[in-house]
C-alpha cells in the first residue's frame, strides 16, 4: 500500500498538469497532422475548389478547339443512336476536305459494323482522326495508374487507319464530378495515353516513346513543356468556363446538311471554311446520353467538353497546380500556429480581430493564387482548424483569464530585456561628432528601434524607425528588422540600397500584416556630406550654426515590408561644424496633452534652435524636458524616441 501511494506521489510530481497539457496539444497537433495528410476532409475541399472556379469566372479557349455535338436534331435526323456509320465516314471526309487539323471520337468503335469499310478508308485518307478505348478499373500506384484489362478496344482496322488512338478513362472525385484525367495508364509494361494527351503529341510533334512521365509530377511533352500532375499521377482539367459559352458549337447533321448542299450546287446554310485548321472534338450530348457529368461548374457537362478543356489548358500552358500534401500541411502548421498564438496569447477583441484578418488575408492569398497563378492551395481545413483553435483559445482565456494577463505581464518584461539587447549597448565615439539618445516605450515593449552602423574612414551610418503597431508584435517586428537592416546595412555606402534590400527582405515573408517606417542617413566626416533615404519615416530636422533650421527628406520612399520591389532615393546634404539634426520618432512629433493637441515637428524645431549651441546630451535634454512638459499629466500613447546627432565645432562641448 506504501509503496503503491509513493509511485502516484512520484508519478504526479513528474506528470505535472503542464505535461498533461503539452502531451494534449502534441496528441492533438498529430492528430490535426493526420487528418491534413490523410486528406479526411477532401470532399468540403473540393467544394472551395468548386467555389474558387465560381468566383474565377471564365478563362481564354483557344479559337482552334472546336465540339461537334451529336446532339437530339442530329438524332432526330438520321436515326437512334447508333446511327449507320456510314455517315461518320461522310462527316471524316468533309472535315478532312474543309482542312480541319484533327478529328477527335469520343465515341468506341468496339464492335464490327458493314460499313466499317467507308469509315476505315475515309481514316486513312484523311490521315487526322484519333479513336478512342478504354481500360478497366484503372488502379492508382505510387503517382500512376495501373490497368490489368483492356475493356474495350478499339477495332484493330479503326486503329490501323487511325493518326492515333487513346483512351478516354476519367478519374470521378468523391462527390461524382470530373475535375481530373489520367494523362498516363500502363497496360502490360507499356504506357498508354489518355486520348487529348494523345493528338497533343501530334500538335506537338512528340513521339509517345519521347514523352518523359514523373509519376506524381509532371509530364514532360517538350523541354519547354511541362504538364503539372497531381499526387496521384491525374491532371487537374482547368475548366475555362460554362459549356454554352466557351469553345465553338458545331452540330453533326449541321455539317453534313451543308455539304450535301454543296453537293448539289446550293450556297451551303453553313460556312464549312470555319472548320479549317480546327481540332475538332466529336461525340454525344444528346438529352439522356450517358457521357455527362457534373463538373465543378455545372452539374451536366458533356465529356467532349470535358477534352476540348484538357486540350485547351494544355495549348495555352493555363495549368492547375495542387500542392501537396506536405506543403500544404506545412501551411496548415504555420498557419494554425499563428491562430493558436493568437488565440491564446491576446485579448479577445485583438484575437477576433487578428483571427479574422487572418483568415481574410488566407482566403484572400488563396483564392488569388487559384485566380492568377493556377495554384490549388488547400483551403478548408486550414480554415476549419484555425477557427476551432480560435473558440479553444476563447474559452480558455475565458476560464483563465486572470492568470493568463499575470503571465503576459511576466512575459513582457522579459521581452523588454530582450528588445533591449536589439538596441545598441552605448553610443559611437567618433571625432567631430557627438550622438545622445532617448528612448522610451509607450508600454513594456515597444516597436521604435535605432542603431548606428560604424562605416570606416570617418563613416558612420544613423538608423531611426517606428514599427506600425504597439506592444508584443511590434516588439517581436521590431527585433527582426534591426537584424536584418544590419545585414543589410553591412559594407554598404548607399542608403537607398540598403532600404531596397532591407524591404525585399521584409516584405519577402509573412510579417501579420505589420511594416515599418525608416529613414538611414550616412554621415561623411570626411567628405563633408551626410546622404540619407527614407522609407516613409518623417523628416529629419537640421539646425544650422546661425540657427536657421530645415526639414530633409528624400523622395519615392514608403514603408519598409508592404510590397517588395519598391525603389527608394538617395539625398544629400552638406555638412559644417555646429550642425545639430534630429531624428526621432512620432511619439515625440505627435506627443498629446490631455487636450487632444499635438507637439509637432516645429515645436521641436524651435526647441533645438533655441539650445543649439549646446552639447548633443544637453539639446536631448530640453528637448525631452519640453515634450514631457507639453504632455502634462496624459498618458503616452506611442512609443517615444529622440536621436540628435551634432557635428562639433571647437567650442562645443563634447
Amino acid at each position: 500500500m506504501a509503496f503503491i501511494t509513493l509511485f502516484k506521489s512520484a508519478f504526479f510530481k513528474i506528470f505535472s498538469k503542464r505535461h498533461f497539457k503539452a502531451l494534449c496539444i502534441l496528441i492533438a497537433g498529430l492528430f490535426v497532422m493526420w487528418l491534413s495528410y490523410s486528406q479526411t476532409f477532401e470532399r468540403y475541399e473540393l467544394q472551395t475548389y468548386d467555389w474558387r472556379f465560381n468566383i474565377r469566372g471564365e478563362r481564354p479557349f483557344s479559337p482552334d478547339v472546336a465540339l461537334i455535338h451529336i446532339w437530339d436534331d442530329t438524332l432526330a435526323g438520321l436515326g437512334r443512336w447508333p446511327f449507320d456509320r456510314q455517315y461518320h465516314a461522310a462527316l471524316i471526309q468533309v472535315l478532312a476536305e474543309y482542312g480541319a487539323k484533327a478529328l477527335i471520337f469520343d465515341v468506341e468503335f468496339v464492335e464490327p459494323h458493314d460499313q466499317d469499310g467507308k469509315v476505315i478508308e475515309a481514316t486513312k485518307k484523311a490521315g487526322n482522326v484519333y479513336y478512342a478505348f478504354g481500360f478497366s478499373s484503372p488502379t492508382p500506384i505510387e503517382g500512376r495508374f495501373v490497368a490489368h484489362k483492356l475493356e474495350s478496344p478499339v477495332l484493330q482496322g479503326y486503329a490501323d487507319a487511325a493518326k492515333g488512338t487513346g483512351f478516354v478513362n476519367i478519374q470521378v472525385d468523391l462527390d461524382g464530378k470530373r475535375r481530373r484525367v489520367m494523362p498516363v495508364i500502363e497496360y502490360k509494361g507499356k504506357n498508354y495515353f489518355q486520348l487529348s494527351f494523345r493528338v497533343l503529341m501530334d500538335i506537338f510533334g512528340v513521339k509517345p516513346e519521347d514523352v518523359v512521365f514523373k509519376p506524381g509530377k509532371e509530364l514532360q511533352l517538350t523541354k519547354d513543356l511541362k504538364i503539372p500532375l497531381d499526387e496521384q499521377g491525374c491532371f487537374i482539367i482547368n475548366y475555362a468556363g460554362l459549356w454554352e459559352k466557351t469553345f465553338e458549337h458545331y452540330s453533326y447533321i449541321d455539317i453534313l446538311s451543308a455539304y450535301a448542299q454543296v453537293l448539289d450546287g446550293e450556297k451551303p446554310f453553313f460556312d464549312l471554311n470555319k472548320l479549317r485548321g480546327k481540332i475538332c472534338v466529336l461525340g454525344l450530348t444528346a438529352q439522356g446520353t450517358h457521357d455527362t457529368n457534373p463538373n465543378p461548374l455545372e452539374p451536366v457537362y458533356p465529356g467532349i467538353g470535358t477534352y476540348a478543356n484538357v486540350l485547351n489548358s494544355v495549348l495555352r500552358r493555363d495549368f492547375i497546380r495542387r500542392l501537396d500534401r506536405v506543403t500544404n500541411l506545412i501551411i496548415l502548421l504555420l498557419l494554425s500556429g499563428c491562430a493558436f498564438w493568437v488565440s491564446f496569447y491576446k485579448k479577445p477583441f485583438t484575437s477576433f480581430l487578428y483571427t479574422l484578418a487572418t483568415m481574410t488575408i488566407f482566403v484572400t492569398i488563396v483564392i488569388n493564387l487559384f485566380i492568377y497563378a493556377g495554384v490549388w492551395v488547400d483551403l478548408f481545413f486550414p480554415v476549419f482548424i484555425c477557427l476551432v483553435v480560435y473558440a479553444a483559445g476563447t474559452l480558455t482565456r475565458i476560464i483563465h483569464e486572470m492568470r493568463k494577463r499575470e503571465l503576459i505581464e511576466s512575459e513582457l518584461k522579459i521581452a523588454s530585456q530582450i528588445q533591449k539587447s536589439f538596441l545598441p549597448p552605448t553610443l559611437p565615439q567618433q571625432k567631430g561628432m557627438n550622438v545622445a539618445v532617448f528612448m522610451k516605450p509607450a508600454k513594456a515593449v515597444g516597436g521604435d528601434l535605432y542603431t548606428f552602423v560604424p562605416l570606416g574612414d570617418e563613416k558612420i551610418g544613423v538608423m531611426c524607425g517606428d514599427v506600425s503597431g504597439k506592444g508584443t508584435p511590434a516588439a517581436l517586428f521590431m527585433g527582426k528588422v534591426v537584424s536584418e537592416f544590419k545585414f543589410s546595412a553591412r559594407d554598404r555606402l548607399d542608403p537607398s540600397e540598403v532600404l531596397s534590400k532591407l524591404n525585399d527582405s521584409i516584405a519577402s515573408e509573412a510579417t501579420g500584416g505589420l511594416f515599418v517606417t525608416l529613414t538611414y542617413a550616412i554621415f561623411d566626416l570626411k567628405n563633408q556630406k551626410v546622404v540619407f533615404s527614407n522609407g516613409g519615416h518623417l523628416p529629419i530636422v537640421v539646425v544650422k550654426p546661425d540657427g536657421q533650421s530645415e526639414l530633409l527628406t528624400a523622395e519615392a520612399g514608403m514603408p519598409i515590408g508592404v510590397m517588395e520591389g519598391v525603389g527608394f532615393s538617395n539625398a544629400e546634404f552638406t555638412l559644417s561644424r555646429g550642425q545639430c539634426f534630429a531624428f526621432y520618432s512620432d511619439g515625440i512629433s505627435e506627443a498629446r496633452n490631455r487636450k487632444k493637441e499635438e507637439y509637432s515637428i516645429e515645436a521641436l524645431q524651435k526647441v533645438m534652435i533655441t539650445h543649439h549651441k549646446l552639447s548633443a546630451q544637453e539639446i536631448l535634454d530640453h528637448s525631452v524636458e519640453e515634450v514631457t512638459d507639453f504632455m502634462g499629466k496624459a498618458d503616452q500613447h506611442d512609443d517615444m524616441t529622440l536621436i540628435v546627432v551634432q557635428i562639433k565645432d571647437d567650442e562645443q562641448k563634447a
